[in-house]
């Protein structure tokens, strides 16, 4: 009767751990491994001691998912100076409807925009958009080739994104995360990007986002609606300024509203 007692309990205990061994695997399985890429590497503060993640102050991997890819990008800056061209292009679902071109220049608080669209008779339209580093207001000053005529006005935070047209990884932190179907580490045009695909919303629309982990620039971005691409935006390399641009930032009557100091 014991000798039985016993094989009943060895029994159990070998049940019992192969259903953990099952369980362990089987969730590795079905959760998918998912892409990883590596956070920056935490800023040292003035102890000069690094304010890290665990493990001693070491960088960790960290996967690209729907529930942390917010996370993720949350982590970005976008550099302090930098210049870059942006093309959108819109269409129908019978062909292209229009495109326009913004040539980007940014230094610190201030961003001058050139835009030329196929659509627009005016010709080439000028914005130049300071933004308060702390407050996150502004001023934006529009005008047109041609005319001496300026308008302003005050601009949010996203102002100067909004004067070229684009979305930025803002608008990503901003989605509701059940939003969110899909996101992973990729590399778009040879640049290692963070890809974000939201689901249908409640207009047919479906969004699609890569972000780049070297400068937390969008460099490109789809909107779909029907399975038909309406809006492609895409921008090519930024780069660091070299020489300030002479007349970037001065008003059509010579008003000079900053001067670069960009050597």
């Amino acid at each position: 009767m014991e000798r039985k007692n016993k094989l009943v309990l060895f029994l159990l205990i070998v049940l019992v751990m192969t259903v953990a061994l099952i369980s362990s695997f089987g969730l590795n399985i079905f959760a998918g491994k998912g892409a990883e890429i590596v956070l920056p590497t935490p800023a040292a503060t003035s102890s000069g001691e690094d304010e890290g993640l665990e493990g001693g102050g070491q960088v960790l991997p960290v996967r690209t998912t729907p529930e942390t890819v917010q996370n993720i990008i949350a982590t970005l800056t976008r550099p302090e100076n930098y210049a870059r061209t942006v093309t959108v292009e819109m269409a129908t679902g019978t062909g292209q409807a229009g495109s326009f071109t913004a040539n980007v220049l940014v230094d610190g608080a201030w961003t001058s925009i050139e835009l030329t669209q196929s659509f627009q008779p005016m010709g080439t339209q000028y914005t130049i958009v300071y933004t308060d580093p702390e407050s996150g207001e502004g001023t934006l000053y529009r005008w047109y080739a041609g005319s001496r005529e300026v308008k302003s006005w005050p601009v949010g935070e996203n102002g100067a994104d909004l004067a070229q047209h684009i979305p930025t990884y803002e608008d990503v932190l901003a989605l509701d995360k059940e939003m969110i179907v899909d996101a992973n580490y990729v590399t778009r045009d040879g640049v290692p990007c963070i890809y974000v695909e939201t689901s249908v919303d409640e207009l047919g629309y479906l969004e699609r986002y890569w972000v780049s982990t070297g400068n937390g620039l969008l460099i490109a971005s789809e909107t779909v609606k029907d399975d038909v691409v309406i809006m492609r935006m895409r921008s090519t390399d930024a780069e660091v300024l070299q020489a300030a641009e002479k007349d970037r930032f001065t008003l059509p009557d010579g008003t000079v509203l900053y001067e670069q100091t960009t050597p």
